[in-house]
């Protein structure tokens, strides 16, 4: 099926190179064929997907319990060689896999080999003593030592060699493998270098508020880039996919972060969920569309658990919202194919668009931004108020303990 779409394309693209159609009508044909979208969607999840994922979870799980069980044991010595050992074996095996055609079970096979590279590097270090595996007090806050700790050796220094050792590993895997799930990985680790600059800029004050508008900026990020990677990707390789799967989830944790400190927030759940309906249509991603159900069920929630809790009327309206959401998603149904063209892909090439493309997905960024520094001062407060809280409880315990009566000695 997907080959005959790209004869179509062909025949379409041939057509507008020899003046026989237009570009904007060769746009207008593709956008009334809602199957186009075969060429880059991943195949469908069958047997031998998932068997690979369990396999690859197995094979984890076990060289993980290997290694914590025998680390002490083996040395870091020994502990370098088996890794060693496990990376050509999962290399050799990739390679014998994908020489065969099995291109899923071979990309996992390697990203199995570059898992190895962060038990590589502590081992290594273990063994060098390059870098404090132990984080000093003074780290915990002082600029200077987070905003320099990859320099200086200090504080994160360990972990973020380890980060960019794998990031680096994964990058030259990704341009000699071509797989998919390489993107969500490279992704994840770029969005702890976010989450570590964040931590230098604040002065190691990011808590629950800050952290939140940190996911907030990730989600905005991801999804440029996730809109990015649907422009420009190989016919037939979704990595945009992994991309949009983790900037959902990106949205759904910083949601989560921030509805608990800011009421008002959840006001904008309903419009929120509308947007992500509308980027799901526009991108043909359902990721999108689970989000926007996650935010409406979770106004629903909030409105019959806190606002309208001992209002009897609100059931029948509840009610009555859930018929009129039935009813439109019959007309959405009934008037699919308008709905495509109008709203749907409409670039030359086929591709998904959106209006205003990356520069106004990254616009929450610069608002996340803003918001960094009033959300340090709001986790300081917090903080102090919880600190302050402790005390007072500890000093009442203490006051009851010293105003106790000691019983009388029991006589024989």
């Amino acid at each position: 099926m997907a080959e005959m779409y790209e004869d179509d394309d062909r025949r379409l693209d041939a057509a507008v190179s020899l003046g026989i159609i237009s570009a904007e009508q060769a746009a207008a044909i593709r956008a009334l064929a809602p199957a186009r979208r075969a060429t880059t969607s991943p195949r469908p999840v069958d047997a031998s997907v998932i068997g690979y994922i369990l396999g690859a979870v197995t094979v984890l799980s076990a060289m993980g319990w290997f290694l914590a069980d025998r680390w002490d044991w083996l040395g870091a010595g020994g502990v370098l060689a088996v890794v060693g050992l496990y990376m050509a074996l999962f290399l050799g095996v990739a390679q014998r896999l994908r020489r065969e055609g099995f291109q899923t079970a071979g990309g996992l096979a390697v990203l199995l080999a570059v898992a190895m590279v962060p038990i590589g590097v502590v081992a290594l270090n273990e063994l060098t003593r390059w870098i404090a595996a132990d984080v000093p007090a003074s780290c915990r806050n002082s600029r200077f030592d987070l905003v320099f700790d990859f320099h200086l050796g200090r504080c994160r220094g360990l972990e973020i060699v380890v980060e960019l050792a794998t990031l680096a590993a994964a990058l030259v895997a990704v341009r000699r493998v071509r797989f998919p799930l390489f993107a969500l990985l490279i992704a994840g680790l770029l969005l702890r270098f976010l989450f570590h600059a964040a931590d230098a800029a604040l002065a190691g004050e990011l808590g629950a508020v800050g952290t939140g508008w940190v996911w907030w900026i990730a989600a905005s990020l991801v999804t440029a880039g996730a809109y990015v990677a649907d422009r420009v990707q190989p016919r037939g390789e979704d990595y945009a996919l992994w991309l949009h799967a983790l900037a959902v989830f990106a949205a759904a944790t910083a949601s989560a972060m921030l509805l608990g400190e800011y009421e008002v927030f959840r006001h904008l759940l309903p419009p929120a969920a509308l947007v992500a309906f509308l980027f799901s249509l526009r991108m043909r991603r359902m990721p999108w569309t689970l989000l926007g159900l996650g935010w409406f069920v979770a106004y629903l929630g909030w409105l019959a658990a806190d606002v309208f809790r001992d209002t009897p009327v609100f059931p029948i309206i509840l009610a009555a919202l859930g018929l009129a959401v039935i009813i439109g998603t019959v007309w959405i149904q009934r008037n699919a194919a308008m709905l495509v063209a109008r709203f749907g892909v409409i670039s030359p090439d086929g591709r998904p668009t959106f209006p205003g493309g990356a520069g106004l997905l990254l616009l929450p960024v610069l608002v996340g931004a803003l918001q960094l520094p009033a959300a340090a001062a709001l986790d300081a407060a917090n903080r102090r108020g919880m600190l302050a809280r402790v005390e007072t409880q500890r000093r009442q315990a203490a006051a009851a303990d010293s105003t106790r009566e000691t019983p009388p000695p029991r006589r024989p």
